[in-house]
């Protein structure tokens, strides 16, 4: 046997011995490059003769020339030391280069670089049947297509083609504090829905794994896909896993069927968890600032119950000495077998740009790449790196760690589910029924409106799950602040204002903002919580004397008898001024007006200024209307009209037209907003 394959032989005997001892030694699957290497030495000594000749991957035919290596980029959200290591050794002449990103903006991230052409070479998303699979090659001549489980190869179809490949992904199913529940009573692992709500009425009777709140369970994550593959996934046991389930999916994929047919008892368990108040629906979407802490609380046993994954599991076992967690599936109200649903960390691509710019170095190294991934060793050194439970490898793949009791039966019996709906209608479907459980709307009307969009379609509902950018932190309205001082959304939304009218100064009144944006993709559906009003934006053209007024007008509500401040404080973009807070019978008092720069305002010069035709009288100023904007009013009859003020332009936008095209605009970056000193607070004296 000649040198290269007497290495390569040791190699993959060198993987498959950590894959063996991993179970026994924590952590060993994230060992970087010197401990693979002491393994490999310790192992030399009787590796020499007697290795099989298992097949290696091809190495492509245009590979770069000796002593050079092509680089290749791939966009995730850990390192992958250990697969890295694996390609570079495969294949010397490849550099694989692995840029770390936030787990939340995987799928935006991904299709923001994409857009503007500076996309990795191999594309990673979470979202494979999203806008992002255009920016994808087609992979279906590529023998290592092939490689894949036949169900999940067949649901990443894309007109026949396939442009994705699986990582390797987590099972998931109940998790929960197994000493606070025999501490309850409760010593064998629930077998029911019933015998789960049991577990949870023993424990609260005794005060035991619930907070201040009351509440018991939560989800691990409150991304939209992740709560709908729970909403999912709890009608596997008794209907989706089940013959009629089958036939429905197969008939909603033909629209033969619907989901008022077939979901009418999706949240018959969580409504009950709601009622008795384990679960607090609030928590779930669009509160994310608010969320439950649930590795905090599960770790502190203030939270006996959450949904997550094996990986989530590992997390909690492995930091916690007073507590034993454990894993359920998902359990059935019926007497039939449980199940468990597994999902890849995220799919694989190769960005369709390499054939159309003429690279096709780097092409051929980013196939190799995936080829290589492709194989039982790319997958256990990937599994290695991130700790993933299962492979959709068709061959054996060894993982690091045992399933845990409770999915072992399912796993061994062929019960788990890959779900298989389209990633729109799977979002939509879950932010529908947390709509239900909020009290928002019946579920008879939610699943009608399921089924209209699936069935037709919604320009409304597309929107609303459009992805519109990414933010790179927290923007957060909370208290009341967007009128009371300045904010990071504020600034956001005054900056998208002014970008969009080329105006001098914009101008935003605070009860004009009523939501957050958190780090990670921005949808459709956030900038509507942020600005859901339906006012537009005017242009007008100013004295410097009415700036001052409209500044002085938004200080004379901060504080009032309910203790909620008004909603004409005045984000600004543009300028800057400070005020002295109102204090005892003292109102608040404007005490600078200047640029950003320092300079001073000038009051007799003409500016152009951005606000909305609510503050320039469109609905009146009877009964607050207008917010008090009286200097400015161009449109009502029923007050004096402005001096000194001409209209300009009527844009017909929004605020949320705003921060729609102000992503658009700066779709080269994540966007991240802070407070500059444009507002500041004077205390008294100083």
């Amino acid at each position: 046997m000649d040198r290269k394959k007497l290495m390569s032989c040791m190699i993959r005997e060198a993987k498959s011995f950590v894959s063996f001892v991993a179970p026994y030694f924590k952590g060993v699957w994230n060992m970087r490059k010197r401990s693979v290497s002491l393994i490999l030495a310790c192992l030399l000594a009787f590796q020499l003769a007697g290795c099989g000749s298992a097949e290696e991957p091809d190495p492509a035919e245009t590979e770069s020339p000796a002593g050079t290596q092509t680089p290749v980029t791939m966009l995730y959200f850990l390192d992958l030391p250990n697969f890295e290591a694996l390609v570079e050794k495969t294949y010397p002449d490849i550099d694989l280069q692995i840029e770390r990103n936030a787990v939340a903006t995987i799928d935006g991230e991904s299709e923001r670089r994409l857009r503007t052409g500076h996309g990795s070479d191999i594309i990673t998303t979470t979202m494979p049947t999203g806008d992002v699979k255009r920016y994808a090659l087609d992979l279906s001549a590529q023998k290592f297509a092939s490689a894949y489980q036949g169900s999940i190869s067949q649901s990443l179809l894309s007109d026949g083609k396939t442009l994705f490949l699986p990582l390797p992904g987590q099972y998931y199913g109940y998790i929960y504090n197994a000493t606070l529940a025999a501490q309850a009573g409760v010593t064998e692992a629930p077998a029911s829905t019933g015998a789960l709500l049991s577990m949870l009425d023993a424990a609260a009777a005794r005060g035991l794994g619930m907070g201040s709140d009351g509440v018991m369970f939560a989800l691990e994550s409150t991304d939209m896909t992740h709560i709908s593959s729970y909403f999912i996934g709890a009608q596997v046991p008794d209907f989706l896993g089940r013959s009629e389930g089958v036939i429905w999916r197969e008939r909603l994929t033909r629209r033969e069927d619907t989901f008022s047919d077939g979901m009418t008892d999706c949240l018959n368990l969580f409504s009950t968890m709601v009622e008795k108040g384990y679960l607090d629906p609030a928590h779930l979407y669009n509160n994310r600032g608010n969320m439950t802490p649930v590795l905090e609380r599960m770790q502190n046993g203030t939270l006996l119950l959450s949904y997550g994954s094996v990986h989530f599991l590992d997390m909690l076992n492995a930091d916690s000495d007073q507590y034993e967690f454990a894993m359920l599936p998902f359990l059935s109200e019926e007497n039939n077998h449980p199940w468990t649903i597994a999902a890849p960390a995220a799919f694989l691509g190769l960005n369709a740009t390499l054939a159309e710019s003429g690279r096709e170095d780097v092409l051929s190294a980013a196939k190799r790449v995936l080829d290589l991934l492709s194989t039982p060793e790319g997958q256990a050194a990937f599994i290695q790196d991130s700790g993933a439970a299962q492979s959709y490898l068709a061959a054996n793949v060894p993982v690091p760690s045992e399933i845990p009791g409770g999915l072992a039966d399912c796993v061994s019996g062929g019960y788990v589910y890959n779900i298989q709906f389209p990633a729109k209608l799977l979002q939509y479907f879950g932010r529908s029924m947390v709509s239900v459980l909020n009290g928002e709307i019946d579920l008879k009307d939610a699943l009608s409106n399921v089924d209209r969009f699936f069935l037709e379609g919604d320009k409304d509902i597309e929107y609303d799950q459009t992805l519109i950018g990414v933010v790179a932190g927290d923007m957060i309205y909370e208290n009341y602040n967007v009128r009371r001082e300045e904010t990071a959304i504020g600034n956001l939304v005054v900056d998208a204002i002014r970008e969009m009218t080329g105006v001098d100064l914009a101008f935003a009144n605070g009860g004009s903002i009523r939501g957050s944006l958190y780090e990670g993709n921005v949808f459709g559906s956030d900038l509507d919580v942020v600005c859901p009003y339906d006012n537009t934006i005017v242009v007008l053209e100013v004295k410097g004397s009415v700036v001052r007024d409209m500044l002085e007008n938004g200080l004379t509500r901060i504080v009032q008898e309910n203790g909620i401040p008004g909603g004409r404080f005045l984000n600004v973009s543009g300028l800057c001024y400070s005020y002295r807070a109102p204090a005892g019978d003292s109102p608040a008092e404007l005490l600078d007006i200047t640029f950003p720069d320092g300079s001073p305002f000038d009051e007799s010069r003409t500016y152009t200024i951005a606000v909305t035709s609510y503050m320039c009288g469109a609905d009146g100023y009877l009964d607050n209307n207008g917010d008090g904007f009286t200097m400015l009013n161009v449109y009502s009859d029923t007050a004096p009209k402005a001096e000194g003020v001409t209209l300009v332009k009527e844009t017909g936008k929004t605020f949320g037209d705003a921060l729609q095209l102000y992503f658009q605009s700066h779709n080269g970056e994540a966007i991240l907003a802070k407070t500059e000193g444009r507002i500041k607070e004077v205390i008294g004296d100083d």
